[in-house]
């Protein structure tokens, strides 16, 4: 990434973000002090280092929280079984997801807390993440813990790559599944495909990440980058490329509102059945265009 392009992302996203978020990031350019500061985080976890490191604990900007709520709140109707795929600090939409799911329902989170970024495009901020996953942890627990002494939510925490965990979780597990693990295209692609086959009739499927919209010059962007978590474009806007094709190759729309995703529950969905020679498609009747059926959310499958 250039240093005009990098001068301006840091202009557009201080003007989104604000200044805190503007220190922070300007710590992660540091040449030493991060790495020393995120080994520290990862001996005293809920300490300020994650921040002295150059990492924001939580990556669920305020606005895509908002988005995230106003969409989820009208389908939590009743308890049910939700699942999210990459949980990192559990202070994001972990935590979003222990506030609003109604009582009774079970949560699902897998994560394997590795580094992930390919070395080749690490950036600074993305090499202290990579070096947070103990405090990632232990802050995960922290969360689920607090969840816990409420009783309202039961949670599960699997720690696995999703490729590992997903394909031993039985069809028409879920009525609400989130996705927001690695953002490489073939990785996120496998996740949606596996959420196709997970989730329940009538259940939500959701994601993080979805930057930009997907034009015709954007898609052909993405094919040329399959290999890049995130491509800073010269206008200082980015976009994770993976991310944007494997949603436009699996679904026929998806709604996007600041960065979150989510397809209309009851739209046509795919799934596989697993040991057979080619994919098994089933289709669902979907509701009329545009609107939101949420009345099957913590029925039986």
């Amino acid at each position: 990434m250039s240093f005009d392009s990098k001068a301006k992302r840091a202009r557009l996203l201080y003007q989104k973000r604000g200044l805190k978020w503007l220190v922070v990031s300007a710590i992660g350019e540091l040449p030493f002090a991060p790495a020393v500061f995120a080994r520290m985080a990862n001996l005293i976890p809920a300490s300020p280092f994650v921040a002295l490191a150059g990492v924001h604990s939580n990556q669920l900007w305020e606005e895509r929280r908002a988005s995230i709520l106003r969409v989820t709140r009208k389908f939590l109707t009743g308890p049910c079984d939700a699942l999210e795929i990459g949980t990192w600090m559990g202070q994001g939409s972990t935590r979003v997801w222990l506030e609003i799911l109604p009582s009774g329902s079970s949560l699902t989170l897998i994560d394997a807390w590795r580094p992930y970024v390919d070395q080749n495009e690490t950036t600074a901020a993305t090499a202290q993440m990579d070096r947070l996953h103990h405090a990632a942890v232990n802050s995960t627990l922290k969360e689920i813990y607090r969840a816990e002494a409420e009783g309202r939510v039961s949670v599960s925490l699997v720690r696995a790559r999703s490729d590992m965990a997903l394909p031993k979780i039985k069809d028409g597990s879920f009525d609400l599944i989130y996705i927001d693990g690695s953002h490489y295209y073939a990785d996120a692609k496998r996740d949606i495909q596996e959420a196709k086959r997970l989730i329940r009739p009538g259940g939500l499927i959701c994601g993080h990440d979805l930057d930009l919209p997907a034009t015709d010059e954007l898609l052909a962007q993405a094919r040329k980058n399959l290999d890049l978590d995130l491509l800073i474009l010269p206008d200082g806007n980015a976009f994770h490329p993976g991310v944007l094709l494997a949603t436009s190759e699996e679904f026929q729309h998806v709604s996007c509102e600041n960065g979150f995703w989510w397809i209309e529950p009851n739209s046509v969905v795919a799934f596989h059945k697993h040991g057979a020679a080619d994919s098994v498609v089933g289709v669902l009747s979907p509701g009329a265009p545009g609107d939101l059926d949420f009345h099957r959310i913590g029925a039986s499958p």
